[in-house]
């Protein structure tokens, strides 16, 4: 799953942080930070979501949580996208282009390497068994037995 882009904070988001940081640097010793702070920093996490707020400003999510209360947290509302064209303009259909062909042919130089092909023979019986012999040129077979010995295995 890849990471949701989130919009960037408005500025109000942008002031509360700057005066969390301003604390940060200012303050003498640790200790918990300003009330005024927390209530700020809940406010606009229950507009904005309290990860994102705590994540933004660096602080504490179950701090954050205890001051919240029962605060309900409101996001803003989504941003409306455009609705979509149910009735588009007619376009001219495309043109059909030619079908590829499904089969091509290749002669046997090619496949071979150069040898060049002799007699091919062909047969099918009624029920639909096929025996096809390619032989090279020059090639002395005897074709007639070849074709008795088929056609006696079959019936």
């Amino acid at each position: 799953m890849g990471r949701r882009v989130r919009e960037p904070f408005p500025a109000e988001v942008d002031e509360v942080r700057a005066k969390v940081e301003r604390w940060r640097q200012q303050r003498k010793c640790l200790g918990p930070m300003p009330e005024k702070l927390w209530t700020e920093a809940a406010e606009l996490a229950s507009r904005f979501g309290m990860n994102p707020i705590c994540h933004h400003m660096g602080l504490s999510y179950a701090a954050l949580k205890t001051r919240m209360g029962k605060r309900p947290v409101q996001y803003p509302a989504p941003k409306p996208r455009p609705e979509p064209n149910l009735h588009p303009a007619p376009q001219s259909k495309p043109k059909p282009q030619p079908m590829a062909p499904n089969f091509v042919e290749l002669g046997g130089d090619s496949l071979l390497g150069g040898v060049q092909a002799g007699p091919v023979l062909e047969v099918s019986t009624p029920d639909g068994v096929r025996v096809v012999l390619r032989l090279p040129a020059g090639s002395s077979v005897d074709l007639a037995s070849l074709m008795t010995a088929f056609l006696g295995f079959r019936g």
